[in-house]
């Protein structure tokens, strides 16, 4: 048993010293997405060598408020994380108290992404994120005079940070980015030009999934209903209820099922075809409201092999998004 521990301590340490060695490809034309949301702006407070924390290194300060989203530059594995600080301000006592996260880059550099909200890291350790996914909210712990974003890119070099420049994608183009100006992500315009329907503003989610394909013995129809406070789940055999669960959520699931609506291309298709005629099936239906209004419905249906309807996108990622850290006892039926 001892044997086995001082091997695995080892390893440890044999790993921690070949992560730290200087990669031999890094990509410095790499083209890094902004770390906001699509559509959205924000400008950099502190650049490149800055006088208040910034001396010597390549990183960028961008205004954030608490709880703006924030999503990955570049495809990675989460290398490292933090979630449970509360404190922060312009003191040295508070550098290591920020909320962070960490990801690899295929070419051996890592982007750390810091001053996140408390419990605003919706990724783990292995995890692998893709270019623009949600990776957390931005807050104010740690090291911090005020609510933002830092984020740079280094690598490890005989056990020390090396932070290099990077470019950016922006509504101004390919740019490295100045001190003091404004840039905007500009991918949202792609998303809408393939869009005919898409709600700016929404304070409820409903998921609706309507099974007739199989005997009733086994039939199980289930509704999801998201409020900015609450989940709601149901499920039915043939007007049966079955389950009936409303739980509490907090504001972060409320922004990681919104974000997901868009990140999961939801959408309304411009041509609507038919399956009449078709006995059994199954469908989905997804709608969003605001103050009582429904500013976004659609709706596929699946029955003999051909799903046609006006809802297209990734439904079963969204689903898996609204059911993620929720308690399965929630929606499990027997």
């Amino acid at each position: 048993m001892l044997l086995k521990s001082i091997l695995f301590l080892l390893s440890l340490i044999a790993f921690s010293l070949l992560s730290q060695r200087s990669p031999k490809n890094i990509d410095t034309n790499y083209v890094y997405d902004l770390p906001i949301a699509p559509g959205k702006k924000s400008m950099v407070m502190q650049g490149y060598n800055g006088s208040y924390s910034h001396q010597g290194q390549f990183a960028l300060d961008f205004k954030a408020k608490k709880g703006t989203p924030v999503h990955a530059a570049r495809e990675g594995i989460v290398y490292k994380t933090e979630s449970s600080n509360v404190k922060g301000g312009p003191k040295k006592k508070f550098l290591r108290l920020g909320n962070h996260i960490v990801i690899k880059h295929s070419d051996g550099t890592f982007a750390a992404y810091w001053h996140l909200l408390y419990e605003g890291v919706f990724v783990k350790v292995g995890d692998a994120i893709t270019k623009g996914q949600l990776i957390g909210l931005s807050g104010n712990t740690g090291y911090s005079s005020w609510p933002h974003l830092h984020f740079d890119v280094y690598y490890f070099s005989n056990g020390k940070q090396v932070t290099i420049p990077t470019k950016f994608v922006t509504n101004k183009g390919v740019k490295e980015l100045k001190v003091y100006r404004k840039y905007g992500n500009p991918k949202v315009d792609q998303i809408i030009e393939e869009t005919i329907q898409l709600p700016k503003n929404i304070d409820k989610i409903e998921y609706h999934f309507q099974d007739a394909s199989v005997p009733p013995l086994h039939h199980r129809s289930y509704s999801w209903i998201i409020t900015e406070t609450q989940l709601r789940f149901t499920a039915n055999s043939y007007g049966t209820i079955l389950k009936d669960t409303t739980i509490a959520i907090s504001a972060i699931k409320w922004e990681q099922c919104k974000t997901a609506f868009l990140n999961c291309g939801i959408k309304n298709q411009k041509n609507i075809e038919t399956n009449q005629g078709c006995t059994g099936g199954t469908s989905i239906t997804i709608q969003t409201w605001l103050n009582g209004k429904e500013n976004f419905s659609g709706t596929a249906s699946k029955c003999g092999g051909k799903t046609v309807g006006n809802l297209s996108g990734n439904t079963e990622k969204f689903l898996s998004v609204i059911k993620e850290g929720v308690d399965p006892l929630v929606y499990q039926t027997n």
